[in-house]
């Protein structure tokens, strides 16, 4: 790789370097400058030359090491077969907490395959806790439905504060009850929420029980009327009456109620509580260092509280990483690897190219978008070169050969999308080491957009 100087200026021991790629910098120029110059312009040369080395990754002995490690997905389909994950069998079975990512929300076979997972975890592996990327409070009518059979999976969907409002996930949770039909009551699988981005559920359930009880008062009315609304939208007296409601609600004991539901209500009014002191953070960056906290501490709850069954996690893949993201944010998996150490097991996922169903801001629906293939020395691009398009790579088993080894523990770039995504838009790359964010990665090479729930025939 050449470079051209274009212009240095170094005063008062400051140095600014103009660098233009591509063009000629000779040995003789470089030999002749000051001392702090010289050592500046051969870390440059030094960090271009690993950043180049990272982009030439897809290499044949590389792709042909992966391809003697991975486990090839056969089955990334509606069809419950649990072949593809007889190599996995022995690991699994291990651990307590499995945590399943996603590079999008709105990836159809991301909602396939973890549904494929789900029933080999509850099946095979004995999972009987399932934990979404989903509000804690809200996800009570969905364990109400697939534990009990009240209702129906599309009226408890609407009540989650959850992304995934697709007819893949109707279908998951539908097969979850009818496996819980079969089961005796302690055998039966349980589903929950995690999040506490949404104080309406939590205000309403708590609302009802002092409604009940006759301890309801106009100022904590005024403080439920106002978590009804969209937080940046409250003005200042509306989030004081939240504060002060919250506060004055600390000390409800709920004591009249089973100790089951007694310790449900006592974690809606922490959901709150979590709220509350994750919207007082200030800047949305220190807002989403709290929510992880938050997250994962309600994950710990629930885990005792179903007194340590084995746990399914499904969120984001930034959420389940095991280590601090890119920008320093300690993120949900941090916590939990840190609390479980190696009983917790997070599979990323990844895609090379495709759609996913997004929510356009400006047209304020969902809609079907296009997703750039993924750029040059990604992650993505590296495994789309393997010999099969759809695989899982178990980092550990993997790591025995010392070329795949070197890559899962080198610095690298993968596509991190949400829940939208607008046509143009430059996508988010998250730099990391794979094996310090994941135990696994599992590859989908062409995706398609998740199905709506409202366009299917009833």
């Amino acid at each position: 790789m050449r470079f051209h100087l274009k212009k240095i200026i170094y005063k008062n021991n400051n140095i600014n370097i103009s660098i233009v790629k591509n063009k000629t910098l000779c040995c003789h120029q470089i030999q002749n400058m000051a001392a702090p110059i010289k050592w500046l312009i051969i870390t440059f040369f030094a960090l271009n030359f690993n950043l180049n080395k990272a982009f030439t990754q897809s290499d044949p002995k590389l792709i042909n090491a992966l391809n003697e490690q991975l486990i090839p997905l056969k089955t990334v389909s509606e069809d419950l077969d649990f072949m593809d994950f007889d190599p996995l069998n022995s690991m699994l079975k291990e651990k307590q907490i499995i945590a399943l990512g996603e590079a999008t929300h709105g990836t159809h076979e991301f909602f396939l395959y973890k549904h494929q997972m789900l029933a080999y975890l509850v099946k095979k592996i004995g999972v009987k806790t399932i934990i979404l990327e989903a509000d804690f409070s809200g996800s009570q009518t969905m364990n109400d439905y697939v534990v009990n059979g009240k209702g129906t999976a599309e009226q408890a969907i609407l009540e989650m504060g959850f992304y995934g409002i697709t007819q893949e996930f109707v279908d998951l949770v539908k097969w979850l009850k009818a496996y819980n039909d079969t089961q005796l009551p302690e055998n039966k699988v349980n589903l929950y929420g995690c999040d506490m981005q949404y104080p309406v559920y939590a205000a309403k359930k708590i609302k009802e029980y002092l409604v009940q009880n006759n301890l309801i008062t106009p100022a904590l009315s005024v403080g439920f009327e106002a978590m009804n609304k969209y937080y940046p939208s409250l003005t200042g007296k509306e989030k004081t009456a939240i504060s002060t409601t919250i506060t004055n609600l600390s000390s409800l004991k709920f004591e009249d109620q089973d100790t089951a539901k007694n310790a449900l209500y006592k974690r809606d009014l922490r959901a709150l509580q979590q709220f509350a002191d994750a919207q007082s953070k200030g800047s949305s960056y220190k807002q989403s260092d709290a929510r992880d906290q938050y997250m994962a501490e309600n994950c710990e709850w629930i885990y005792q509280y179903t007194k340590q069954n084995k746990m399914m996690l499904w969120q984001h893949n930034q959420h389940i990483s095991r280590t601090k993201s890119s920008t320093g944010l300690i993120r949900m998996g941090n916590f939990l690897a840190e609390t479980f150490k190696d009983k917790y097991y997070a599979l990323g996922f990844d895609f090379y190219s495709g759609a996913m169903r997004s929510y356009d801001l400006k047209l304020r629906k969902k809609v079907d978008v296009e997703l750039p293939p993924a750029k040059i020395g990604s992650s993505a691009e590296i495994f789309s070169k393997c010999k099969v398009p759809n695989f899982i790579l178990d980092f550990k088993t993997a790591s025995v050969n010392p070329i795949v080894s070197e890559f899962l523990n080198g610095k690298i770039q993968s596509v991190a999308y949400g829940a939208g995504f607008d046509k143009g838009q430059t996508p988010y790359y998250l730099q990391h080491k794979l094996s310090g964010s994941y135990d696994a990665i599992i590859f989908i090479r062409d995706t398609k957009p998740s199905i709506d729930m409202s366009t299917q025939k009833k």
